[in-house]
């Protein structure tokens, strides 16, 4: 199975060349209070690591497909996604490129010089995992609660604003703390996707070696 990165990446690839990040977003369906709360919870460390599981589950199928990995977030770099298992596959989403390699052969390549809609997919990918609430209702809708869960638990529920992006996303739902710790996707077609983010450290600065992976 294809990484969960890369799945989003797609449904979002899939909007954008349907137009919709072309226009200026609208004012998001809301409380900002409620969202300034939620922000002001989270860690404000530039960088976030830890592992993550995947499920999902396919529309009329009862099997589950599985995945899991390890992540690197950079809030002034972007995101560094590897999949172990089942496939060992890297994705690497900056502000400009979304990058995905199985060892040295590169799998997908998509860049902003290119296709100017892969700042925007970019720019709502990196948002999930560095907890840019924001960015995020810049094209979504949304609703939560402040204390959705024990020791300042909270919960955001996102739906997308455009009738073209509802065709291709259903919703999305962020579950966390001082960091995200879990994400659902649903797309238009029922799938769903589940990551749970584990093993989640906050640090200053990344390493040399992850440094090296984002030039």
């Amino acid at each position: 199975m294809k990484n969960a990165m890369a799945q989003a990446s797609r449904w979002l690839k899939a909007a954008a060349l349907c137009g919709l990040f072309l226009a200026v977003p609208a004012q998001a369906e809301g409380d900002p209070a409620l969202l300034r709360d939620i922000q002001s919870r989270l860690a404000d460390d530039t960088v976030i690591r830890g592992n993550f599981t995947q499920t999902r589950q396919l529309a009329g199928i009862k099997k589950r497909l599985s995945a899991n990995g390890s992540f690197v977030v950079d809030k002034t770099r972007g995101v560094l996604w590897r999949a172990v298992k089942p496939l060992a596959q890297t994705t690497r989403i900056t502000q400009g490129e979304i990058l995905q390699k199985d060892g040295g052969q590169v799998l997908m390549n998509l860049n902003a010089e290119q296709e100017p809609a892969v700042s925007a997919i970019s720019r709502v990918l990196f948002s999930l995992f560095d907890g840019n609430m924001a960015a995020l209702a810049e094209y979504f809708d949304y609703r939560g609660q402040p204390n959705g869960g024990k020791d300042g638990g909270w919960q955001l529920h996102f739906t997308p604003r455009d009738a073209g992006m509802r065709a291709v996303i259903a919703s999305l739902t962020l579950e966390g703390d001082h960091v995200v710790r879990h994400v659902t996707l649903t797309s238009a077609a029922g799938d769903v996707s589940r990551i749970a983010f584990s093993d989640i450290a906050t640090d200053h600065a990344l390493t040399t070696d992850e440094r090296a992976q984002f030039e």
